[in-house]
């Protein structure tokens, strides 16, 4: 089962900026951080949620996926779309799906977090509503092969 991932990263460290990462969809090597069962957990093709902290600008920015999964010192990622808009954390912080995964219940304390499917069915619903029609389509395009829920 392909997992789903909520994967922090700050606005001021500039190699892990998810503007530069989503913008270039370069591959970057991610070193393990806290949560490191997480990243020993990750898998080639999981999908990444990818989540701006640092500034009043938090929030959910785009979607990248693990190039490839964990070799004793981290994982690798590719960034594959920039939302149109980002999703601010205000949007999500207290809704039940989003409360009941790692990622909220640590409150985002961490680098990568395991989510459910309702929060990404979420994600997709608010995407579509905004009119980010491409970035859904990613959303489930990269889900559709196989969440774990």
């Amino acid at each position: 089962m392909m997992n789903t991932w909520f994967m922090v990263a700050s606005d001021t460290v500039a190699p892990f900026r998810w503007e530069h990462i989503l913008a270039s969809q370069r591959t970057i090597f991610w070193e393990v951080r806290k949560l490191p069962r997480n990243f020993r957990m990750a898998w080639d093709g999981d999908l990444i949620l990818c989540y701006r902290s640092g500034s009043e600008k938090r929030g959910l920015v785009g979607l990248a996926e693990v190039e490839e999964g964990f070799n004793d010192d981290g994982i690798t990622i590719r960034g594959r779309c920039e939302f149109q808009q980002m999703i601010h954390y205000d949007e999500f912080k207290h809704l039940g799906t989003y409360r009941s995964t790692e990622a909220g219940r640590l409150r985002n304390r961490g680098t990568l977090f395991h989510v459910h499917d309702a929060f990404v069915q979420w994600i997709i619903k608010r995407l579509e509503e905004a009119g980010d029609t491409t970035s859904a389509a990613w959303c489930q395009h990269l889900g559709s092969r196989g969440w774990d829920g």
